[in-house]
């Protein structure tokens, strides 16, 4: 039978990269012209619109006129377009986001006709082990990608790829690239390129993609199509689309091979295996504003709506729709110019800035619409908010103001609080002067920064009582102690100790230790912004601690050690290959325990900031394990990987003839973890998105990298040509991160390892509670705070439950008002690779009486039943997710 070759016109839209959005643009607004002009013309069938729809809302920005036009080719089939709204990373972007993106993108592209079914992804790098499930919540039943598959996982490039929980796709895996088609136009013999395609095939349907980054439309396709036609008479090559290559893939009938797991292997494409560590600025903004919206804003406004106030889904759409724009791979990468990278950031700014005052307004908004406080005078009333879906004891950190500079902390009961002082501050709340003798003595005040823990409600709020006192409450100032040479702190867990110039972890649980824990270090790199790559006289410095200084803080709800000073590094790669050392990376990092009972089982907390003044290197927070360990794990979108820590072709992918070096460095979304049978260490992190698996049980996370240039040719990991742009040198000295940067992450140790158990740890460490006092001392505790506000009609309760799980297999990751407001949409997935037959139960306020399983769509996929106050949530498959809508009475 002769084999078909299915020519596939598109364009493939960086809408920004070595060039910005603004740029991009002009290109675009130009570029829809031509296309709508050969499709409408006939000299082309069909053009396939690289599957995002968000060009396609730029375009129509500028050319509002044009929309009508647009509508008549997506209905007629000729315009292709979605599913996606951005072209999404898959391994460092949240599983939330994943599916705003695609929702996002279906319901614009609802808007003007019919919507691409098929998960077209031709640049992603890699693919996620959780996309086939993620396809199917949307009804899509077919994926087409590039980068990540090897020969090692499958040898042809027609497949299904299933998940754990059995769902399952039809996967096509591109060969050699979107771009190659081009050589069709160039050429009168079609046979090399034919030969080439073929490669891997199991049937005689084959895609040839025809297009390129921001290629223009080829009008002449089919004059060209003839030409090799008539030069080639073993195959046949037509003009086509996606769903004619798979409906004529699925009429031959194959017999398929069964895939499943992740795709980041670099055989025979580039996945830019370290990009995860790149901008790390960027990354870290990103995770913020993710875990905000999913776990803050969104809960908020449910919990929000049982007291009247309206719920906004078109702001959080748009909030979401900013950082989604993000999330394309190059964009989520930062492998961008420095002018682009500008851009992204802004989108971060904006979308943290909306997210981060929509949450300070509904905090403020039922804080102060509570009844008023009395006890203690005015100012009274603390507010805790738990955003999580289960309760839970929380170490709470905030400032509190008052007239006096003592005050105890108490329930409405009258029970008192025991808190440490952190920190006391004397503020004036008068107008400012140019000298301060001037103010008025009677306007200052104190702001005091204090830590307490509390038990929280699930999915609600809990008051306290501020009440100022004459005299100190003298357990509540911390024991500080300074400038000391070794120190320790502890609670019911652990014991971290510091000894020449070390630090050494006791297990109090198991009655070990691990000496020389943890570490910094250092090394250079000679990458550029899609890679790290060691360079040929590399220097890798332990960073030690013998020149720093030493604090430590004791209280009755935490302890923490602070070690603070400055590195001598080389300032750059030719420093360092003399193993000199002009440049400073100053640093503080602060290690803090719980001593709480109740919270025992929290992580040792790392937080650190550094100011760096080197350029061209890689930072890595290291721990060193007493155990050995063939594999490692990390979190995924919805569940978890297992990797492997030294892949089969580590000593001879050069000789194999693979894209880059298999290294042991992988993304992960919030944690990594290695662990045996008695004992599992995690690292978790806010905004961390890369770690290494180093020699002798060690397991890295990589805080930051800085680099100078877009790409590079020939890069020890990466041989051959530069990513990117391989024509020019493109500066980007941005990247380099000079200046101040802050890494927020953990440390927990257990004794076994529990998927979903992990995945609470984090959000429970991640996810801070929402602390107001309703005072009028300090009108700036945040920027809405000056503007006056009325409070709600109906007083607030002092105390409110609301939803609630009980399980210890099932992670949630979205309560959110559904998209048809009529009640609240409850997402839950179990992590695990086992089957949960009594997963757990929700407990539901008495406002809701049904509830309706429904697709990541919000489509109904199951009949509504009535509800009275629990909701029994039955069998979770392995890895599956499962989404439920919660109608209000």
């Amino acid at each position: 039978m002769q084999k078909t070759f299915h020519v596939i016109p598109h364009t493939h839209w960086d809408f920004e990269w070595y060039f910005s959005t603004h740029e991009s643009l002009i290109q675009l607004v130009y570029h829809m012209e031509e296309v709508m002009s050969a499709l409408e013309s006939g000299e082309n069938d069909t053009y396939l619109l690289d599957g995002q729809l968000s060009i396609i809302e730029d375009y129509l920005e500028q050319c509002p006129g044009q929309k009508a036009r647009l509508i008549s080719l997506v209905q007629q089939g000729k315009l292709l377009i979605g599913p996606w709204y951005t072209q999404t990373d898959q391994l460092i972007i949240s599983g939330e986001s994943i599916v705003r993106n695609l929702m996002t993108g279906i319901r614009l592209g609802e808007q003007f006709g019919s919507v691409m079914n098929i998960g077209y992804v031709p640049d992603a790098f890699g693919q996620s082990i959780d996309m086939p499930k993620i396809y199917q919540g949307f009804g899509i039943d077919k994926t087409v990608f590039w980068r990540g598959l090897s020969t090692d996982i499958c040898t042809s490039r027609e497949f299904n790829w299933q998940s754990e929980d059995g769902s399952e796709v039809l996967g096509y895996n591109i060969k050699n690239g979107y771009f190659v088609g081009s050589y069709l136009i160039d050429n009168d013999d079609p046979t090399p390129l034919c030969h080439q395609a073929e490669d891997g095939v199991l049937g005689h349907h084959i895609a040839i993609p025809l297009g390129g980054d921001q290629r223009y439309v080829d009008r002449n396709i089919k004059a060209r199509l003839a030409v090799n036609n008539q030069n080639c008479t073993d195959y046949t090559l037509v003009e086509s689309s996606y769903d004619r290559l798979f409906k004529a893939i699925a009429d031959e009938k194959l017999s398929l091979p069964t895939l499943s797991g992740e795709f980041i292997d670099g055989q025979v494409s580039k996945i830019h295996r370290s990009i995860y560590s790149s901008r790390y600025d960027h990354k870290f903004l990103n995770d913020r504003v993710e875990r905000r919206l999913s776990y803050q804003l969104e809960p908020l406004m449910v919990m929000a709506q049982s007291w009247g106030i309206e719920a906004k889904p078109a702001m959080a759409a748009n909030i979401w729709k900013t950082i989604l724009r993000n999330h394309a791979h190059d964009s989520a990468g930062g492998c961008n110019t420095d002018k682009t990278n500008k851009i992204i950031l802004a989108r971060y700014e904006q979308a943290d800035q909306m997210s981060g005052s929509a949450v300070d307004y509904l905090v403020r908004k039922l804080a102060e619409s509570q009844p008023t406080a009395e006890q203690g005078g005015i100012d009274g009333r603390l507010t805790l908010f738990n955003t999580l879906p289960y309760a839970r004891e929380a170490l709470i950190k905030t400032t509190i103001s008052t007239v006096k500079p003592h005050f105890t902390l108490c329930d409405l009961q009258g029970n008192d609080i025991a808190y440490d002082v952190l920190n006391t501050e004397l503020v004036y709340r008068g107008s400012i002067q140019r000298d301060s003798k001037e103010n008025d003595p009677s306007l200052y005040y104190y702001q005091t920064e204090i830590a307490f823990a509390h038990p929280l409600p699930a999915s609600g709020f809990t008051s306290l009582q501020v009440v100022e006192t004459e005299q100190p409450s003298t357990p509540n100032i911390q024991n500080r102690e300074t400038d000391v040479s070794e120190a320790q702190i502890e609670n019911e867990r652990y014991r971290l100790e510091y000894r020449q110039g070390q630090f050494h972890l006791f297990d109090k649980q198991q009655q070990k230790w691990w000496n020389n824990c943890l570490s910094l270090l250092d090394m250079g790199d000679d990458g550029d912004t899609y890679d790290y790559s060691p360079p040929e006289q590399d220097w890798l410095v332990t960073l030690d601690w013998h020149e720093a200084t030493l604090s430590v803080n004791k209280g009755q709800c935490g302890q923490s050690l602070v070690v603070e000073g400055v590195w001598h590094l080389p300032k750059n790669l030719a420093e360092r290959a003399n193993k000199q050392c002009s440049g400073q990376l100053g640093y503080r990092i602060e290690l803090q325990l719980e001593t709480s009972p109740e919270l025992n089982r929290s992580p040792i907390v790392i937080d650190a900031e550094f100011d760096n003044q080197v350029e061209d290197h890689r930072l890595q927070l290291v721990v060193t394990t007493p155990f050995e360990t063939q594999t490692s794990w990390a979190d995924t979108p919805f569940g978890i990987v297992e990797r492997v820590n030294q892949h089969k072709h580590l000593d001879d992918w050069c000789q194999a003839g693979w894209k880059e070096e298999p290294s042991p460095i992988y993304p992960m979304l919030h944690f990594a973890n290695m662990h045996n049978a008695t004992t599992s260490m995690t690292l978790m992190a806010k905004g961390v998105k890369e770690y290494e698996v180093r020699a002798d049980n060690q397991l890295a996370l990589t805080m930051f990298r800085s680099v100078g240039w877009l790409g590079k040719p020939d890069l020890q990991r990466r041989p051959g040509i530069a990513s990117g742009q391989q024509f020019k040198y493109i500066p980007t000295p941005d990247s380099q991160l000079q200046g101040r940067l802050k890494v927020e992450c953990a440390m927990l140790v257990e004794p076994h390892f529990d998927p979903a158990d992990l995945q609470q740890a984090w959000q429970h460490y991640a996810v801070e509670p929402l602390v107001y006092q309703n005072q009028s001392l300090n009108q700036f505790t945040n920027t809405l705070k000056y503007f006056v506000m009325h409070p709600l009609d109906n007083t607030v309760a002092d105390y409110q439950q609301g939803i609630d799980l009980h399980s210890d297999n099932l992670v949630c990751s979205a309560v959110k008002p559904s998209e048809d407001n009529t009640g609240v949409l409850v997402r839950l997935y179990n992590p695990s690779s086992e089957c949960i037959k009594a997963s757990g139960t929700l407990t539901l306020p008495i406002a809701f009486s049904n509830i309706v399983e429904v697709d990541l769509m919000e489509r109904e996929i199951s009949i509504e039943c009535e509800i009275h106050g629990m909701v029994e949530l039955g069998e979770f498959k392995p890895k599956q997710i499962r989404s439920f809508v919660i109608r209000y009475k």
